[in-house]
């Protein structure tokens, strides 16, 4: 069963890296821009009740710039480098310290796909899949914390 789970998603994983980069490569955008604004939201989901950090992050990660920068050429590698950055940054913060090394070798295999010169269409689906897996990560993490404080109270 484990082995057929793993074909599943790495044929899911393929699929779906090669649509994102043939919409990227074809300058098609809505797809990317939807992701990127999904990040934000899930990244403030995790900050309930501080719409100052909800400004903040919205402020930085401006999903409206960002669509004007891929659909005007202006988006830059800087410009990705600052996103990788400032996403890890705020993963690295709201993440349980336990998988500060996980999150680390994540952002590192970027960066190290950037360097062996992998282009953007490849770059965003591997940015926006590591980074949704640290997300649904601090969610699992936060939903276990949750149930053993529920099941700790009902015992006392």
């Amino acid at each position: 069963m484990k082995r057929i789970e793993k074909q599943v998603r790495e044929t899911y994983y393929k699929a779906y890296t090669d649509a994102l980069e043939l919409q990227l490569n074809e300058e098609r955008f809505d797809w990317v821009c939807k992701l990127h604004n999904e990040i934000v939201i899930r990244i403030c989901s995790m900050i309930p009740k501080r719409t100052d950090l909800h400004n903040r992050i919205a402020e930085n990660m401006d999903p409206v710039l960002f669509r004007q920068m891929l659909e005007n050429k202006c988006y830059k590698p800087e410009n990705f480098v600052a996103l990788i950055n400032y996403v890890y940054e705020w993963i690295g913060k709201l993440c349980a310290p336990a998988r500060d090394e996980e999150v680390a070798r994540s952002k590192a295999a970027l960066f190290k796909s950037m360097e062996e010169g992998a282009t953007f269409g490849k770059l965003v689906p591997q940015f926006i899949f590591s980074v949704h897996e640290h997300l649904d990560t601090m969610d699992e993490d936060m939903n276990l914390e949750t149930t053993k404080k529920f099941v700790n109270a009902i015992k006392k």
